[in-house]
């Protein structure tokens, strides 16, 4: 008789492969580290193969491993599109998406592509804008979803991962070691904004703004380049630039949320797949590329 694979063992194989840990991938799903170890153990019995083996503490694929890989993503995948081609027409929409330009390669590249590949009558549609502009936007229901970055404690919906904030300047030149500091921030009413300059009034250090945006990609650039120093979750901070400490004089900062909110009162099949996609891709963690 022929033997079958189970998909959920070979999902849990998946997983293991990518994190390189039974405890991970146990955590990741919400199962016992036992009962994945189990599923590991019974697709070893049906392959008739063992699929990982120890290199000290690492843990490794043996050539089985390496070879079921690529079998087991191709079977994954096909699942995935046969239940898919079920469905995919039946979800349309046009989904206003807001968040900070900074995370808008993440937005494209990860957290969106099951809804560009699995449903292609929802279109997405992208507004980049700093945190308290989206968080008023979702107030009035002008965005349907917003990434948003908030202080620790703040009232928030679903926290997607934790950060702290830390003061930024350049790799390569030091702007923060001017007498009158040169900043690069958000345009005025925004709270990073008023997290920065009230650090700054509390230690009584002279600076001067060099540099008012919408645009969180602005700044970063302007940091990079040598002009100025700013604030940004520690999670954003990208090659080219450095973090300076309590060390360098300057004070140490709150933690941070990356939260997703939703506008009240509107419900859409689309809206809950957007939404899930974009959890799903902040599970991992994430670094902004230069």
């Amino acid at each position: 008789m022929q033997t079958l694979l189970d998909l959920d063992q070979l999902r849990t194989f998946l997983l293991i492969a990518e994190t390189g840990s039974f405890t991970k991938t146990a955590d990741s799903v919400f199962r016992t580290q036992s009962a994945i170890s189990m599923q590991i153990r019974r697709l070893e019995e049906r392959i008739g193969k063992p699929l990982f083996t120890r290199d000290g503490r690492a843990l490794q694929l043996t050539p089985h491993g390496e070879k079921l890989l690529t079998y087991a993503r191709r079977m994954l995948e096909l699942n995935h599109e046969t239940i898919v081609s079920f469905r995919t027409n039946k979800v349309q929409a046009n989904i206003r998406l807001g968040l900070p330009d900074l995370y808008l390669e993440h937005m494209i590249e990860d957290a969106l592509q099951p809804i560009f590949r699995d449903y292609p009558a929802v279109e997405t549609i992208l507004q980049c804008e700093p945190t308290d502009a989206l968080i008023e936007h979702i107030r009035r229901g002008s965005l349907d979803l917003a990434l948003i970055v908030q202080p620790a404690g703040q009232k928030r919906t679903e926290v997607l991962n934790s950060s702290r904030f830390v003061w930024v300047t350049s790799a390569e030149n030091s702007p923060h070691e001017q007498a009158i500091l040169p900043l690069a921030m958000n345009r005025a009413n925004c709270s990073w904004r008023q997290l920065l300059t009230d650090a700054l009034n509390t230690i009584q250090r002279e600076y001067r703004i060099i540099l008012s945006t919408t645009s969180t990609r602005s700044t970063a650039m302007a940091v990079r380049a040598g002009n100025a120093i700013t604030i940004l979750p520690e999670n954003m901070v990208e090659s080219g630039m450095r973090i300076l400490t309590e060390e360098d004089g300057f004070p140490k900062l709150p933690s941070c949320c990356l939260t997703l909110i939703r506008a009240q009162g509107i419900h859409a099949p689309a809206i809950d797949l957007i939404a899930a996609s974009i959890k799903a891709s902040f599970r991992k963690t994430i670094r902004i590329s230069k």
